[in-house]
C-alpha cells in the first residue's frame, strides 16, 4: 500500500510500521491494499478484451488515489474514492454519469481511505489516519460534518470497513504493531477480522485475516489470508459467522489475491492479482482482474492489460465491473476509476 502524508513523520511511521514488518514491497502489496500502478500505457484494450465495453469514470483532474480502494452506492448512481485534491488525501463523491462534479466528504489535514457506503447511501464508513494509527469513522454521504468514531485504541490499526446488508454490522480487520527496544515497528498481532454492531457498539472479534467482505445473505464474510503463517501469497477464505466454520476459496499457494469483491447474487468473486505475470525472479509485472464461483471452480482471467488493473468493485445490478487502471493514460501517475461490462 503506497501512503501519502503531509509531513516526514507520518510517512516515515506508516513506512515502518507496514514495509518494515512485512519485510519486501510484493507481500505489502498483496497482503494491504491494492498494487500501486506503475505502468502507463494508451492502449485501453487489447485484442483478449474483445467483446467487453469499456468506460472511464473519472478523469485526471480528480486526482484518484493511485492504491485505495473505493466504493459504489448500492443504487449504482455514485462513487465514493480518496482523492489528492487537497494534497492530503480525502474522500470525495462522483455521480458515475452525468456532470463532472465532484463532492468533497472528509476535510482534516490527516488521510482518510477505504470508504464504503451504507446500504441506504446516507452514510459513508472509511478509515483515517490519526496520531499514527488508522481507525474506523462514518460520515453522512451527502451533506453535514459531523464524523462519528468507531473504533479508538482497541484494536489498532483498524482498516478496510464494509457494510454489512442489512447495515446493522460493520466489519473491519485489524492488524497490531507495538515499537521494539531499537524504536522499529514490529507486528505484535496476527491481523484480525472485527465486527461492530451499530446499534449495542458490541466489538466482536473472529478469525484472522484481512479485508473482510460480506456475502449478500449476510451470514458469511470472505476474507484473505496466508495458506501458511508467513507465507509469500495471501489466498481468500470464507468463514460462516454462527458457526465460525471456514473455507478456503482460492489462491494462497502459487498465487496471491489482492483486492476483491464479491457479485451482487453471491456467486461468483472477482479479485486482481499478478497470477501468470510473475517472471523468473518472483518480481512482480502487473495486476490483471480474475473471476472465480465462490467455491473456486471456475477460475477465469478477464482483463489483460499491460498496466496494472486492481481494487474490483462489482455494479449493484451485476452486469458491470468497477477497477482501478491507468488504462489509456501516457501521463505518468495518473490513475482512474474505470467500468467494464460483465456477461452477456
Amino acid at each position: 500500500m503506497i501512503w501519502k502524508y503531509q509531513n516526514k513523520s507520518e510517512e516515515k511511521i506508516m513506512r515502518e510500521k507496514f514495509v518494515r514488518v512485512f519485510g519486501f514491497l510484493l507481500p505489502v502489496v498483496l497482503i494491504l491494499g491494492c498494487a500501486s500502478l506503475g505502468n502507463y500505457w494508451s492502449l485501453v484494450t487489447v485484442p483478449q478484451e474483445g467483446g467487453q465495453q469499456f468506460v472511464k469514470i473519472t478523469d485526471k483532474s480528480d486526482l484518484v488515489d493511485t492504491s485505495q480502494p473505493f466504493a459504489v452506492s448500492r443504487d449504482g448512481q455514485k462513487i465514493a474514492f480518496t482523492s489528492w485534491k487537497t494534497g492530503n488525501g480525502d474522500i470525495y463523491i462522483k455521480y458515475v454519469t452525468g456532470s463532472k462534479a465532484v463532492t468533497q466528504r472528509t476535510f482534516r489535514p490527516e488521510t482518510e481511505v477505504g470508504p464504503d457506503f451504507s446500504p441506504d447511501g446516507s452514510q459513508l464508513v472509511f478509515s483515517a489516519l490519526r496520531d499514527g494509527y488508522y481507525r474506523i469513522y462514518m460520515v453522512g454521504a451527502e451533506s453535514g460534518s459531523a464524523i462519528r468514531q468507531i473504533t479508538s485504541g482497541s484494536p489498532p490499526d483498524a482498516e478496510n470497513p464494509t457494510f454489512s446488508p442489512d447495515g446493522q454490522l460493520i466489519a473491519f480487520n485489524s492488524v497490531e504493531f507495538s515499537r521494539d527496544a531499537t524504536g522499529n515497528w514490529q507486528r505484535v498481532g496476527n491481523e484480525a477480522i472485527w465486527t461492530y454492531d451499530m446499534k449495542t457498539g458490541m466489538l466482536s472479534q473472529y478469525t484472522s485475516g484481512l479485508m473482510p467482505k460480506f456475502t449478500p445473505d449476510g451470514k458469511k464474510i470472505v476474507f484473505k489470508r496466508a495458506a501458511i503463517t508467513g507465507e509469500r501469497y495471501y489466498g481468500l477464505w470464507m468463514m460462516d459467522l454462527a458457526s465460525g466454520a471456514e473455507t478456503n476459496i482460492i489462491g494462497g499457494t502459487d498465487f496471491g489475491v489482492a483486492r476483491f469483491a464479491i457479485s451482487p447474487d453471491g456467486h461468483k468473486i472477482v479479485f486482481s492479482s499478478n497470477k501468470n505475470t510473475v517472471d523468473s525472479s518472483q518480481e512482480r509485472k502487473n495486476n490483471n482482474l480474475w473471476i472465480v464461483d465462490i467455491d473456486g471452480s471456475n477460475l477465469t482471467q478477464l482483463t489483460f492489460h499491460l498496466s496494472d488493473d486492481d481494487c474490483p468493485v462489482w455494479a449493484p445490478d451485476g452486469k458491470a465491473i468497477y477497477f482501478l487502471s491507468s488504462r489509456g493514460e501516457e501521463e505518468k501517475g495518473t490513475v482512474n476509476i474505470w467500468r467494464m461490462s460483465y456477461g452477456k
